[in-house]
């Protein structure tokens, strides 16, 4: 009998209304509660399920999350690949900066300005499209990283620090006299803005000059803070490996057992019988006055023959051969990409894999990283950086035009599967106008105005020369035929031609 029903039988004799009612009330709350997840029994004894804030969740395990995440990348081959193939298909060869104002000298002058800071040593070492590779990197694997601006000689902005999440004092955590809060070394104030960062001034866990130094607040105008939002009220990134690290460790020490079963199915065992009147076996120790080089041998390997003496009797131990590791590995493998990047770029295997599966794969990855790319990469490090570096050029030339600057972004080439079939369906979407040929070339890396003036300098040379290429589409089809172009210019030739004729 259940414990209500006890309560319930007692109450009866004294309050039979009140008992009816918890018995109602019972039957009620019974018939509404009809999500299997949400009752409590055998199925879901030791689930636990705390109704926790996401920086209550994040304050238990950061640092752990972010130190195994580190570990498996160092010594975990999937853990590796699936990271570099997330870096290079977000960030490739860096995310371009194109600026636009109505302006072209202003426009002039603020492109020829951010491409020459952006390709200089701006952290002292690499250049701007190498501090994005390793901010990527960085949020991947640690979940979070920051870029902290410290003013060179010519003003404010000049140069970038970039800094891991250890750098952020995870155990600062309270309120302040202000009337703000510090949640894991993230300040801010009474209307919930954030105001500074403490941070180290090394690396914790730099063996020669971190240690157990004092955390100090930089004010937030200088330092951008990146990680991936997955809840609102979430002040700082887990690492995005914390989901699948269980997974990878396990299957590293699966393939080690696998490993190891393997070396000793290739061995051959003997069992030795002597025979009558012979004690010894070709495998024991020599007796006494009998060299060692006589006995044969004392140890067995694959490949090996022994040659016993007369009279005994050998019998061979063949392992059988045990199956299934390869096809658990490769659907627990799959589990992990569906979190990283695609199963045939973590493994290298595409063994199973066609064009179908192949694109099928890439299409879904891809979508990731627009995600990626537009949601962490560009509004957190890549924004703030140009609006840092036209705020310096407004103060340095005191016109305030720069502050007014239209940005569009060159985003890295997305190679595709079968380059005839993804161009065909590309093209036909440009001539169906879903998608235009600034969007196109932006998706390949590649700045319009001037990937359209190149064309244009090379078509009039084309011209002028009086040349029939086979790649020129407005003379030649796609099949070799010549052809006039509807709306094209010929050339004065070609209208002294028409008009004799």
């Amino acid at each position: 009998m259940a414990l209500g029903d006890l309560i319930d039988g007692l109450i009866e004799p004294w309050a039979p209304g009140w008992a009816a009612q918890r018995q109602a009330a019972r039957v009620g709350f019974s018939a509404v509660r009809q999500y299997d997840a949400a009752t409590k029994g055998r199925r879901t004894k030791g689930w636990r399920r705390p109704s926790s804030s996401a920086d209550g969740e994040n304050a238990k395990g950061i640092v752990m999350l972010r130190n195994g995440a580190h570990d498996l990348v160092r010594n975990n081959k999937y853990a590796a690949a699936g990271v570099r193939q997330i870096v290079a298909n977000m960030i490739g060869d860096g995310i371009a900066v194109q600026l636009k104002h109505d302006d072209p000298i202003v426009q002039k002058r603020a492109q020829e300005e951010w491409d020459r800071w952006a390709e200089s040593k701006v952290d002292g070492n690499g250049d701007f499209y190498e501090h994005q590779k390793l901010t990527a990197r960085g949020v991947v694997v640690g979940g979070e990283t920051l870029t902290a601006w410290h003013a060179d000689a010519d003003g404010p902005n000049g140069r970038i620090e970039g800094l891991e999440g250890d750098y952020l004092d995870h155990s600062r955590t309270g309120t302040t006299t202000a009337g703000g809060r510090i949640v894991q070394g993230v300040q801010f104030d009474r209307d919930r803005a954030r105001s500074a960062y403490w941070l180290f001034a090394d690396h914790p866990g730099d063996v020669l000059f971190g240690g157990a130094e004092m955390s100090a607040p930089i004010a937030a105008q200088h330092v951008d803070h990146v990680f991936e939002r997955l809840r609102f009220g979430q002040t700082r990134g887990v690492s995005w490996l914390s989901s699948v690290a269980m997974t990878l460790r396990d299957i590293g020490d699966i393939e080690d057992a696998v490993r190891m079963q393997q070396k000793v199915q290739a061995c051959l065992g003997l069992v030795i019988t002597p025979g009558e009147g012979n004690s010894g076996s070709p495998l024991a120790a020599p007796r006494e006055g009998e060299a060692k080089d006589e006995r044969g041998i004392e140890s067995l390997a694959p490949g090996m023959i022994v040659r016993a003496r007369p009279g005994e009797t050998v019998n061979t131990i063949n392992p059988s051969q045990s199956g299934g590791a390869v096809e658990f590995i490769r659907q627990q493998m799959a589990a992990v990409s569906a979190n990283m990047a695609p199963y045939h770029l973590m493994t290298g295997d595409v063994s199973q894999a066609n064009y179908s599966s192949l694109r099928a794969a890439m299409l879904g990855h891809w979508s990731l990283l627009d995600d990626w790319q537009q949601n962490v990469i560009i509004p957190h490090a890549v924004r703030p950086a140009v609006d840092r570096r036209m705020a310096r050029l407004a103060l340095l030339t005191g016109d305030k035009r720069y502050l007014a600057m239209k940005v569009g972004y060159a985003l890295p080439v997305r190679r595709f599967v079968d380059p005839i079939k993804d161009l065909m369906g590309e093209l036909i979407e440009i001539r169906a106008g879903l998608k235009t040929l600034s969007r196109s070339l932006a998706e390949r890396g590649i700045n319009t105005d001037d990937q359209l003036s190149e064309i244009k300098r090379l078509n009039d040379i084309i011209d002028d020369l009086g040349l029939a290429l086979d790649s020129d589409p407005r003379r030649v089809t796609d099949s070799g035929v010549l052809q006039v172009a509807a709306g094209y210019l010929v050339s004065r030739d070609d209208k002294q031609g028409a008009k004799s004729a």
